[in-house]
């Protein structure tokens, strides 16, 4: 757009290369051409070919990073003007707002797990997490805020039935709290239902307190609770969801519902399992026509899916 920007080398470095990211095999052969140990230079692009793709795939699962391959191939001195082009821009982080604007305006709550893990070069840490958790309150953060596709249905008589695993709560917290104002307001809320999945109840079981209040208020219709290590069987959202197979056939078909899932990817074929179960036992729904109703669902925004 011919506008041009003025950046330190710590700013590029700092704040907007992903210089702890995973790089491609295509960084590897770019950085042989400036590699003066000839040793170097044959064992960058032997990376990149067939002959080396075991131990570069072994270098993805033990999260090498930039950082890691510019020490490690210490004769590879690429000068800045070209690290801005061979290494990828850090990219965003995005976390759904755990808080109701009306509940607490002038600020958004952010439910975010620290993530770290062990390699063969010493624990890692989450770039953006370990970002965060070393902020001081007070400290300025540049963000953004994003639609999402995680909103309430339009009208508030209608049911709402959530499913969130771990840190995928965060969305529903929010709608919980939205209509627990609209409630205050007077206005008539529709049944809410939540199932919420994750390892042990007594180390993540998030925003539980709040939850269990909102249930015996009345607001939270159904609390529906996996904790899939607290017990020798593991147990799953989906295996709750099969259980009230009549409560969700009623709850969207019958009264207009919406569903939501939010969390990892992996459960999201269980879950649509589920929910096929309920409108074929309990909807009236023929076990062949199953799959469309939940794709008509979708194309209405009565079932919506955050995964990643």
């Amino acid at each position: 757009d011919g506008r041009s920007q003025t950046r330190t080398v710590y700013a590029w470095l700092a704040h907007t290369l992903d210089v702890f990211g995973r790089p491609s095999k295509k960084f590897y052969s770019a950085l042989a051409a400036f590699a003066t140990d000839a040793a170097e230079a044959e064992k960058l692009e032997w990376l990149t070919t067939p002959e080396g793709a075991i131990d570069f795939k072994g270098r993805v699962a033990d999260t090498v990073t930039y950082a890691d391959i510019l020490l490690e191939f210490a004769s590879a001195r690429p000068p800045i003007t070209h690290l801005v082009d061979l290494i990828a821009p850090i990219k965003p982080r995005h976390y759904s707002i755990a808080s109701s604007a009306r509940m607490h305006p002038g600020s958004v709550h952010l439910c975010v797990v620290t993530v770290h893990w062990p390699t063969s070069r010493g624990p890692r840490a989450g770039q953006c997490t370990r970002f965060l958790d070393a902020l001081n309150i007070g400290d300025a953060v540049t963000v953004s805020v994003k639609p999402s596709v995680m909103k309430l249905p339009p009208l508030d008589a209608q049911p709402v039935i959530m499913a969130g695993l771990g840190t995928g709560m965060a969305p529903f917290r929010a709608f919980i709290e939205e209509r627990a104002m609209r409630k205050l307001e007077g206005v008539n809320v529709g049944p809410m239902t939540l199932y919420f999945g994750s390892r042990h109840r007594a180390m993540e079981y998030l925003y539980g307190e709040e939850f269990e209040a909102y249930h015996a208020d009345g607001l939270l219709t159904n609390l529906r609770l996996a904790f899939s290590r607290d017990q020798k069987d593991k147990v799953y959202i989906q295996h709750k969801m099969r259980d009230d197979a009549g409560l969700l056939a009623d709850g969207l078909l019958a009264n207009d519902g919406c569903f939501y899932l939010c969390g990892p990817t992996w459960p999201a074929s269980d879950v649509k399992d589920a929910m096929v179960h309920a409108f074929t036992s309990h909807g009236g729904v023929k076990p062949t026509e199953a799959s469309k109703v939940i794709e008509e669902l979708k194309e209405s925004d009565r079932y919506i899916l955050e995964v990643y």
